[in-house]
Parts: C-alpha cells; structure tokens; sequence
C-alpha cells in the first residue's frame, strides 16, 4: 500500500485505505492488504492511507491520536495477568483450501482457493471475510481486547505507562449509557457552537474547532513533506468536505448510485432530526446540494493518483487571492497554526469553487452544513438512535448484516486514538527477537533480487539504473514497532464522555501534526500502530514499514516453511519495494523528491509498459457488470506484478543449493505460490466488491491473484501451464 505512503491493502479487508480525502503526499502504499470498505467518512480500506497521512478536518471518526516520540525501552517484559494468544492456523499452505477439480492453468486463484471460499461463509457483521487479513485481524482484535479489558481493570502494565489512559477510553467507549447522555451532551455543546456564528471570522474559527476535532468541514489542512524538498515539513490544504463515498457517486446516473444518493439524502434528514433539527427535511436537501458543488469542483480518484496534479505551492498568500472569502488568519490562529507560510494546495480548483460557495451562500445554510459535519462525526459516539441510524446507511456500501460488537468497535477506537499505546503491550505478545531477524533478512534477499533484475533490464540506460540503485539503497525499513514511542502524556481522557475523549485525542493529534510545520522531518515516525495487518511504502520518506500486526500466520513464522514464509509475507515485502518503483514512486527520488530522473526515453518505455497493466486491470469484472478501474489501480498492480517477481528471486536465492522439499505434492516454487494466493482467499459482498471497485486503489482479491499469476512466467514454469492458457497468456504485461 502506498501513504503517500502506499499499503499493502485488500482494498476491504484489513488495510486502513482507508476513503476520507488526504493531501497526497508522496505516496505512502500499501501493501498487499485488503480494508473493509469504507463508510462514507472514512478512508477507504487499503493499506494505501495510513492515518498519518490524512489532513486535518478528513480523519476518521477516532485519530490516530499520538504525543511526542520519547524514547523507550523497547519492548519490555509482559503483564503479570498475562495475555492469551488466539491459536492460528498451522504453519504453512493449507491444502484443505484447495479445490484439485480446478486446473490452476485456467484460474489459479480457485485452484487456491476454491474449497476455503466453498466452506467460509463471510460473518454477519462483515462486509466480507478473508483468510488472511480477517482472520489475523479477528485474532489481533481479541488479543486487543483483553489488553483493553486488563487496563480498564488497572491491572499494572510495565510494557504501557498510558495503561490507565488505554483502560480509561475503552471503558467509557463500552458505557452505552454514557453514550445516551454525556456524549450527547458533549455534541449539543458543539451544534450551540456553531450556532452562535455570525459572520465570516466566527465561521473560519469554528471551522478550525471542527477540524480540531476531525471532522470533515468543507476542506482539510494537515502537515506534509513538500514534494519538491522531502526535508521540509510544509501545511497542506486539500479537498474534502462530502458525505459520500466518492466525489464521482454524485454524478453517476446507474440505477444503484441513484438509490444511495436518495438513501444518503434520507440519511442526513434523519440524523439532524434526531439532533434536534426542525427543518431536517429541507436542510438535508441544501446540505446535499452544497455537497455536489464541492464534489463538482474536486478532482478524482485517478487525477489524485498524479504528484504533479496536487502539487501547488500557492502559500499563504497565495491561498488568501485563491479564496478571499474564507477568513485564513482566523482559521489558522485556532486551529494552531498562526505562522504557517509554506503551503501546498492539492486542488486549487476546488479551493476556487468553495470560495464562490462561501461568497454566495447564507449563513443559514453554512452553519446547517457544519452542524451535519459534526453530527456525522460524532455519530459513532452516540447511542443507539444514531448508531443505528449510521449502520443502515454504511450498509448499502457494505453489505454488513449487523453491527459490529461493541467490544470490537471500542477495541478500534482505541487503537485510533492511542494506538502506540495499545501497542506497547501488544507486541509484548507477538513478533519476538528472532521473528524480527527474520524478517529483515528476507527484506535483505528481496532488495538484493531487485538489484539482479535492475540489471537486466533493456528498456532502462545506465543512468537510469545508477539512480534506481541509489533509490534502492536509501531504503529505509521499519519492522514490528517503533523504536522510540510516542509520548501521551498531555492528552486528558477521562470516564464520562467518549465523544469529548474522542475530540481530545483528535485535537491531540492535530497539534502534534501541526507542530512538525517547518521542522525536520521525523524519519521515526510510524504512519500505522503496531496492531495494524498491514504495510506500506512512503515515496517522499523513501521508506517501508511492515507493523508486528501482519508478522503473523499465514503471512510468517519463525515455524513455518521458508516457501510459505516468502508466499506470505516475502510478496507483500516485494509489493512494497515495487511501490517505490510503481507509477506514482517512480517520479520520487531516492531522497524523496518529486522530479523526473529519468531520461525522455526511458520514462516512455516506462508508460508504454505501464499502459499495457492498466488495459489488462480494466477487463477484469469485480461484480455484476463493474469492472476494475485499471488507472485507479495501476499502482497497486504494477507492485502485485513487481512484488511476485521479486519474491520467487528471492526464495531461489535463499533455497539455491539446499534439498528440495514437498507439501502435498507440491515443491517450493508450488508452495510459495499456493502460499501467496491463500494469503487472497476472500469471500466478499456484492456491496462490498462494489464499493473497492468503484473507490479503492487496490484491485478484488482474484484479480490481484489471477492478473499477477498472469503477468508471471514462472508461475507457468512452476505449474506446467502450456502457453495460451489464461495463466500463461501468449502477451504479458512486464513494467519490472
């Protein structure tokens, strides 16, 4: 996955993708995981957006909350109560999951498969269910939750000096009856806020409140490295401000988006009638048409996708001529950050078009439009009416039958609000000394099998590969955990209100995200908590981090067999590596700049390849007659296809000279491909296949299988698979 940082993501099961809008930076990307599909709020599930990355005013409903990096003791020794491990699967390819009728020639991913998804029926309250990404999350969250439960308790933690902070938020999140009444309370005080603005100032400073507390308000502003001077932290305004999944779910006219625009629209009436709103019918009706104005002006998905396209460094004062009706230095002071000068404008456009918004419309209408902000944001935190009244909306995007447990839902809030707190004490229970030497030597022979093939290339001059080698040699990677954790201690939690610890932790973290504006980049900072099933890339941070949350079966184990182990985890490695090399990275630097470092030539040759994975990704069908987006996804295909290459290098170099071994008929090469495509087996919902099609950068699990499988030739070797066959097309799409 890329961040500006890229994940690893499903796109819906376990990646933090999540779709709340973010000022892109050089991307973070995810790996190969799958995020659940996310509500209209939130950021899409995929490892591509890591919470760090999202602006100010386009977070989730809970932040990643965090204070100061100190420095730790690493992790130390476990609770006296000590914390049960859920039991994982054996260790290596399961070949029960397997369906032998399929010929892995014709369709590797049900040959993988095809008995696990015949067998595996997805949980009520999913939106769809892997056997990787769910399942390590299923395990990861009880594991969480007697961390959680411990803390509430104020059972003594040596590994977490924020324990009593940690037990504190969980408890009250798990008071029903508190979120009936005190968090009630707390919204009220914020809608009587917004109702005292009367004029332009008042609504600039209640605008910063909001985005304080990470609600989405007209626009985002967050701190972020500068594109063409990746030692400089600058301030970020992007677009934001929408209810709906996407800006394009606004304008299409299929008979599916119509109804969840009518669904959304009876959504938000509900929602201000419950909160008091008199005239909710009407004022939805002018929250949505304000909406579709933004959604009008604001640039897509794939747009987003090019550094270039959000790249304007228009600073202060250029913001200011851009849109003179919005009062910036008011907005600025509150929100705290009242010097910042160096700012970068991801969509002037849209910046211009909320502007004429500002200039023609009424208070009236722009305190309603606020008000839905902080109702929507809050509404996680409220008692049952709006809990409800979320989940039949989210629903439609989703297919979930049910709500999620209580326990899980707090479970994920907390980790969003504290999560290298969390964090502490869970890694106390999972990757050890010898799971982390591991796994840095197989990033080792990943890198080292990207240098081999650079080699090789005959599209790329000698120039180009001396700057790729640099590129790859100032890879910075991160495994299990910070080395120095953040720093809680000036963040008040208490045990009355959840939303107001919800807006403490959000306000929290946005100091601490503003207060990097015009210092050195903090090249320890995790963009992902420990917990998290998951990894990504950051291009402008040149970096990779895999977290303790996806070093873990099936993706690896220090028991498992090497085949397995490179299937697993060796791919989403490779995936990440190829992230920095991929359509959107190769345009950074090895210092993370934003230039072109190649030659004419050599860009081209880049594009024509790059050209041919999109045109394959764009036949693939994700569910009834919607099809993969192949610019959308490109990046997260071109490190599928790169990231398989790179992991069966690797495990030759790794196996070379050692005796063969069999699992079930199969030898290492079967192994390391059967492992990778189990790490896929996904059953999804058509709402929820729907939705990471239409959003996500990250393709459905079997296209991620089948397309790279595809673009692989010794996948055919491995398998016998005649040319012609759909696994070993006579034409492969090759960019590494």
């Amino acid at each position: 996955m890329r961040t500006d940082a890229v994940l690893l993501c499903l796109a819906v099961l376990s990646c933090r993708s999540t779709p709340a809008p973010k000022a892109p930076e050089p991307s973070p990307s995810a790996g190969p995981a799958a995020p659940e599909p996310a509500a209209a709020s939130s950021v899409p599930p995929s490892p591509a957006n890591p919470p760090a990355t999202q602006v100010t005013g386009a977070q989730p409903p809970v932040p990643n909350a965090a204070g100061q990096p100190e420095t730790p003791p690493a992790p130390v020794e476990a609770r006296t109560s000590a914390v049960e491990t859920p039991s994982a699967p054996p260790p290596g390819i399961d070949l029960s999951a397997l369906d032998r009728t399929v010929n892995p020639c014709n369709d590797f991913y049900r040959f993988a498969c095809g008995s696990w998804l015949a067998r595996t029926p997805i949980p009520e309250d999913r939106p769809q269910w892997g056997r990787a990404f769910s399942e390590v999350l299923g395990r990861n969250e009880k594991v969480l939750r007697q961390i959680v439960e411990q803390d509430a308790r104020g059972e003594p933690d040596p590994a977490n000096p924020f324990a009593g902070m940690v037990g504190d938020f969980y408890a009250t999140c798990m008071d029903e009856e508190k979120a009936e009444t005190a968090s009630f309370a707390t919204l009220q005080r914020e809608l009587q806020a917004i109702d005292r603005i009367e004029d332009p100032r008042a609504l600039a400073r209640r605008v910063a409140e909001l985005h304080r507390g990470g609600a989405r308000a007209f626009f985002g502003f967050a701190s972020r490295q500068d594109s063409r001077d990746a030692t400089h932290v600058i301030g970020g305004v992007d677009q934001g401000g929408l209810g709906l999944p996407d800006r394009d779910y606004y304008f299409r006219d299929d008979r599916k988006s119509q109804e969840l625009r009518g669904l959304y629209l009876d959504h938000v009436a509900r929602m201000l009638a419950m909160s008091g709103d008199p005239q909710a019918d009407a004022h939805a009706h002018r929250i949505f048409q304000m909406e579709t104005t933004l959604a009008r002006a604001s640039l897509d998905r794939v747009a987003r996708r090019d550094p270039y396209k959000v790249y304007h460094r228009l600073d202060r004062a250029g913001l200011l001529t851009v849109a003179p009706h919005f009062e910036w230095n008011d907005y600025f002071a509150i929100l705290g950050a009242a010097d910042v000068q160096a700012i970068n404008v991801t969509a002037p456009e849209f910046v211009r078009a909320l502007d004429g918004l500002l200039a023609r419309g009424n208070l009236d209408d722009l305190r309603t439009y606020l008000k839905w902000r902080a109702i929507e944001a809050a509404a996680d935190m409220l008692g049952a009416r709006f809990v409800d009244e979320r989940f039949r909306y989210t629903r439609a995007l989703t297919g979930a039958k049910v709500l999620l447990p209580r326990w899980k839902r707090c479970v994920q809030m907390t980790d969003r609000a504290l999560g290298e707190a969390l964090g502490r004490t869970f890694v106390t229970t999972t990757v050890g000394t010898e799971g982390k030497a591991m796994a840095k030597e197989m990033i080792v022979n990943i890198e080292r099998a990207f240098e081999a093939n650079l080699a090789t290339l005959g599209w790329m001059d000698d120039a180009a590969k001396k700057a790729s080698l640099y590129k790859l040699h100032k890879i910075d990677n991160k495994v299990a955990y910070p080395e120095r954790w953040r720093d809680y201690a000036k963040l008040q939690i208490g045990r009355e209100s959840l939303l107001e610890n919800v807006l403490s932790a959000a306000r929290f973290e946005t100091a601490r995200d503003l207060a990097k504006i015009g210092k050195p980049v903090d090249r320890g900072e995790w963009r992902m908590t420990p917990p998290t099933v998951n990894a990504y890339y950051s291009s402008s941070l040149n970096e990779m981090v895999f977290p303790a949350g996806i070093m873990q079966l099936p993706f690896f184990s220090p028991e498992a067999p090497v085949p397995s182990n490179y299937g697993g985890l060796g791919m989403v490695m490779g995936h990440e590596l190829t992230h920095g090399f991929d359509d959107q990275g190769r345009k950074f630097d090895g210092d993370g700049n934003l230039r072109e470092w190649w030659s004419p030539r050599v860009a081209k040759a880049y594009e024509q390849r790059a050209a041919c994975v999109a045109k394959q990704y764009d036949r693939y069908v994700a569910v009834d007659d919607v099809h993969l987006n192949g610019r959308l996804t490109l990046g997260e295909n071109i490190a599928d296809i790169g990231g398989m290459k790179l992991m069966i290098a690797a495990l030759r170099a790794k196996r070379q000279g050692q005796p063969p071994t069999n699992v079930g008929g199969f030898d290492d090469e079967q192994q390391a491909f059967i492992a990778f495509a189990q790490v896929w087996c996904t059953n999804y919902r058509p709402e929820a296949a729907r939705t990471q099609a239409l959003t996500n950068p990250h393709s459905t699990t079997q296209w991620r299988v089948n397309g790279s499988i595809s673009d692989n030739p010794d996948f055919a070797s491995a398998f016998k698979c005649a040319r012609g066959y759909p696994m070993a097309p006579a034409n492969r799409c090759t960019v590494w």
